[in-house]
Parts: C-alpha cells; sequence; structure tokens
C-alpha cells in the first residue's frame, strides 16, 4: 500500500539493486522497467516492484522552495509585525496563513555577511566573508577580485544534485569577478540555474536623480546570468522584472514536474529608495511606505502564482529580511525597529532580529506564533532535510534542521540553545537559550541637532558607506564598549534590552555566563584561519561593462524579459 510509508521505501531501494536492460515505460511519470527486459525476477516480485515504483511517486512528493528576502526591512516594518502607516496586505496573509516567529535573527547585522550565511549555513567569519570597517563590511566596489569562496556550498548546490531546479531574482551582494575568470562569484557560479537582477548592491549614486556618470555607471547594472543587460540599472520597472523572472521559472518548474528552490531577493527597502509610478505617494508611510507597498505587491503577483498553479501546499514560502533598517541614512528614509535597540550593523536587537514567517499549508500551523529563536543560518539544514538531499558530513554548519519548530511552534524546543553574534571579526553578542549576553556594544554617536538624523546609531563616521550616503558603527576595538562581565538580558522579557539581569534577580547567572563564555572558546576553535575576501583594493580591469572594457561607454538598455541570456 502507498499508505505504508517504510514498505514503500524499502521497495523502492529494493528496484535500484538490480541491473535491467535500458528499456522502459513511463507509469506516473515514473521509469518502469517492461516486465519482458527483466533477468532473473519473477513475476511476482516484479509486480511488487511496479507497485512500489508507483507508490514511490507519492513518497518522494518533495516540496518546494520560495524564499522572500527583502533588504534592510526592519522588524516593525509589515503590517503583522505592527506597523500601522503601511499596507501589506500580502505578507499580512503569510501569518495568517502560517507561522509568524518573533524571534527570527539573521547571521550578520549587515548586508554580505548575513546573505553569506543564509546562503551556506554557515557563519560568514569561516570562510572570510567579514570584516570590522567600512568600507570593507560588506563588498564594497563591484570590481574587487574577492568575493564569495568556491569552495563553499550555496543550499542551490545542495537541492540541484538533488533534482531541483533552483532560480534567483534580485540583490546577489557577493563578489563579482577575480582576476582570473569573468562573473566567477556571481549566482550562475554558485548552484542557481537562472538568475536576474543586481550583483552588487543599491547605490546613491545610481539614482537617476543624482545623475550617473561614466565613473560612477560600474556600480550601477542589471543582469541577466552573466549578461549586462541594463546600464545603469533602470528602476522604474526593476521590481517588477524581477517578480515576472520568478513567474516564469516556477510556472516553468511546474510544467516539468520538478520541484524548485527559489530566491526573491528584493532590492527594496534599500535606499535609494525607488518605485514603479504606480506606487508613487500610495502609502501613508511616505517614500520608504511606497517602497514597502511595492514589495508587498510583488509577494501578492508570487503567492498567486503558486495558487494558479496549484501548488501551494507543496511550497514552503519564507519570508524575512537580512538585517535591520538602515538607521543612518535618516528617519524618513529608513525603516523601523519597533523600539528594538540600534539597527543595522549592530549587534543590538535593532541590527540582527527581523521579521519571520513560513507558510506551508497542511505543515505548518496557520496562525500561529513561534517564540524559540530561529536565525536565517538555519535555513540551509532545513531545506536540505525536508528535501532529503544529502550533506557533507565533513562541513561544519551552525545553523540547525528547524522543521520541528515550524511544525510544532507551541511545543518544540530549539536543539542547540547558543547563537553567536559576530560583529566583523568577532563575536560581540550571543544567546544562551532566551538570554542574550552582550561582551561588547558598539559606541553610538550622539549630536546636538534638534531633529537628530537617527537615534542609537553611528551618524558621522568617516566613510560614506558605499556610495549609499550614510556610515555605519564600526567593530573596531576603539569602535565598542566592552562589558566584563558580559550584560544580560532575558530576551522573553525584555526584547528591547532595556534591564541588564543582575544576581538578585538571576541567581545563576555567574553560571549561565561561564557555560557561555566556555562555549564560545569552543566555537572559536572551530574557527579556521580564511582567506580575507572583504578587503581587498578595487581592479578597474575588473569593472563591469556592458560594452567592453571599462572606461569606454558602459551604457545599454537591452533586457528582453522573454530572451534567454548566457
Amino acid at each position: 500500500e502507498s499508505s505504508n510509508n517504510s514498505l514503500s521505501q524499502g521497495l523502492c531501494q529494493f528496484t535500484t539493486a538490480y541491473k535491467f536492460q535500458e528499456k522502459t515505460i513511463i507509469i506516473a511519470n515514473h521509469p518502469i522497467l517492461l516486465l519482458s527486459e527483466m533477468h532473473k525476477v519473477t513475476a511476482t516480485i516484479a509486480c511488487v516492484v511496479l507497485l512500489a515504483a508507483v507508490s514511490c511517486v507519492v513518497a518522494d512528493k518533495r516540496p518546494n522552495f520560495l524564499v522572500l528576502l527583502v533588504d534592510d526591512l526592519g522588524y516593525y516594518d509589515v503590517g503583522c509585525f505592527g506597523r500601522q502607516n503601511v499596507s501589506t496586505p500580502h505578507v499580512d496573509s503569510l501569518c495568517t496563513d502560517g507561522t509568524k516567529f518573533i524571534q527570527w535573527l539573521t547571521p550578520g547585522p549587515i548586508c554580505t555577511p548575513s546573505r553569506a550565511g543564509m546562503q551556506t549555513g554557515r557563519l560568514p567569519r569561516r570562510f572570510g566573508m567579514t570584516a570590522n570597517s567600512l568600507p570593507f563590511r560588506t563588498m564594497a566596489t563591484p570590481n574587487q577580485p574577492t568575493g564569495f569562496p568556491p569552495e563553499e556550498t550555496t543550499i542551490a548546490e545542495v537541492l540541484k544534485r538533488s533534482g531541483y531546479g533552483t532560480g534567483m531574482s534580485g540583490k546577489w551582494h557577493l563578489g563579482v569577478s577575480n582576476k582570473t575568470s569573468q562573473w566567477s562569484h556571481l549566482p550562475t557560479k554558485h548552484g542557481y540555474d537562472s538568475w536576474v537582477g543586481l550583483p552588487f548592491t543599491n547605490m546613491h549614486f545610481c539614482d537617476p536623480k543624482n545623475g550617473v556618470t561614466n565613473e560612477t555607471v560600474g556600480f550601477c547594472m542589471f543582469m541577466a546570468n552573466n549578461t549586462i543587460v541594463s546600464q545603469p540599472t533602470e528602476y522604474t520597472n526593476l521590481t517588477q522584472w524581477l517578480t515576472d523572472h520568478a513567474i516564469s521559472f516556477m510556472t516553468e518548474k511546474v510544467a516539468q514536474n520538478q520541484p524548485f528552490l527559489f530566491m526573491m531577493s528584493y532590492v527594496h527597502v534599500h535606499s535609494p529608495l525607488f518605485s514603479n509610478p504606480r506606487f508613487h505617494n500610495v502609502s501613508q508611510g511616505g517614500q520608504f511606505g511606497d517602497n514597502v507597498e511595492e514589495m508587498d505587491d510583488s509577494v501578492g503577483q508570487l503567492l498567486s502564482t503558486l495558487k494558479v498553479l496549484g501548488i501551494e501546499e507543496d511550497t514552503v514560502v519564507v519570508f524575512t529580511s537580512d538585517n535591520g533598517p538602515f538607521a543612518e541614512e535618516g528617519w524618513d528614509v529608513a525603516g523601523r525597529t519597533g523600539g528594538l535597540k540600534g539597527s543595522k550593523g549592530q549587534t543590538y536587537e535593532g541590527g540582527i532580529r527581523v521579521p519571520g514567517i513560513v507558510r506551508w499549508p497542511g505543515k505548518v500551523p496557520a496562525g500561529a506564533v513561534a517564540k524559540q529563536p530561529v536565525t536565517s543560518l538555519d535555513l540551509f539544514p532545513t531545506f536540505a532535510k525536508l528535501a532529503n538531499a544529502d550533506l557533507d558530513p565533513t562541513v561544519l554548519l551552525d545553523g540547525i534542521d528547524i522543521s520541528n519548530i515550524m511544525m510544532n511552534p507551541d511545543t518544540a524546543v530549539r536543539s542547540d540553545k547558543f547563537i553567536w553574534h559576530y560583529c566583523g571579526h568577532n563575536v560581540t553578542a550571543a544567546r544562551n537559550g532566551k538570554y542574550k549576553l552582550h561582551f561588547a556594544t558598539q559606541i553610538w554617536q550622539t549630536t546636538d541637532e534638534p531633529s537628530p538624523k537617527c537615534i542609537e546609531c553611528c551618524p558621522n563616521g568617516a566613510w560614506s558607506f558605499n556610495g549609499t550616503g550614510g556610515t555605519l558603527c564600526n567593530c573596531e576595538d576603539n569602535d565598542l564598549q566592552f562589558h566584563d562581565p558580559p550584560l544580560v538580558f532575558d530576551m522573553d522579557a525584555d526584547k528591547f534590552e532595556r534591564y541588564p539581569l543582575n544576581s538578585t534577580v538571576l541567581p545563576n547567572i555567574d553560571q549561565i555566563i561561564a557555560e557561555t563564555r566556555a562555549a564560545l572558546q569552543a566555537h572559536y576553535a572551530t574557527v579556521e584561519p580564511h582567506k580575507d575576501e572583504m578587503v581587498s583594493l578595487p581592479d578597474l580591469a575588473l569593472t563591469p561593462c556592458c560594452r567592453g572594457p571599462w572606461p569606454f561607454d558602459c551604457t545599454c538598455q537591452k533586457y528582453d524579459p522573454s530572451h534567454s541570456y548566457p
């Protein structure tokens, strides 16, 4: 019987143990060997094998994965997490139909490290994708000769080897080329079958309102796979281009009866803010709200596509952000933390706690709230587990399988209570179950302005953040205030990190500190030295240019969504 999973799986294994001639027929999209071509198998066993093969089609129904990753979205920036002056009905529907994670944490407090961690399930310090100071806390330019290491394995590579189609739209920001191979760091070299988007990030001097020059156009491009198709980036239809590519990819994979992973990596809501004219002045939340609402419209299109394709119940949808809001950009154009302390670039909760939602009808409970801490590092092992994909046992992962928490949010407990929060090269904060320990905190800059640009932030740093206009708090020793003993907060009772605990209210605080310090030393012992992939000088010869080597004319607008690009 197909309902007997253990019997079905055993019989499936049995069928692969015999050598048959290659002549086959197809039954229920599964190759079945012709009875007359079998050797040394009785008719009785052949019938059992036939039934087992058909049952395998049911047993092998693996889920699709759709990840909706927003850029610089704060914990408070969508309706179901508290925002009241921005309309996000489609994201909110994920909270209604899925489970809301109120302690979803990021692998890092800033773009590049966080994205590298999500792709690999490994803390980016392990493979050189962190740095202490601007401009190198992210990949600083698109013509650096360094980036995502080729030996690291992405979730796309794992699932692709297991038979999944893998696609991506949007921002990458993990490097572009190296000195020996053009486009060596792009998604197509790291497991993604199809990608359109920005190889770098969204930049102020790529904003058409500011005027793009031939000196800056090398930062401003939209690519389809390994082809520059829009330079400078054409923002008017950017979000729709990304959305259309996702819809086309998912539709194609369903037609091919192939499970898929799709990473929808929005350029919204990173500054400079942009939107299609349809989303100008539509939000009560100003221009930032317009950006959020265009993103939400895209989410709605993707969810509608799942429904039209009949794969809603077969698709795990994850919605989250890469880090907290970019406060230094200014109050009017940045997201909100909802009172969480700090913001992007910091290991206070405002920099690392973001919205997290998982929807999988029939598997993940609707309308539930998960209170266990989880991290985007956990997606890698979780997806691999749900897809029955093999992982290399020699590769040390920092994420864990959280499928049990997804499906049983009221009762399941995280199996690894330690989560490490890096500021650059060092752990400055850590989770030990419900407790968070700060070994160091970043020193904020204060101003005497009547209306400060931001609070709990560093608006007056020496570096403009890669042309985006703001700066960030850094992670060098002189940027930090060290705490010995560390500050300890109860994250269940004090997510705003207002009330450090002491031995009067937490009698075993010394034990918690000692236990965490010991675990941290054990963690550091597993982090082997690696080539620095972030701190490298730009190479002008690697500047991306659609018409030939820079500084020749690098302008082109040739994107055709219906065309297949190499």
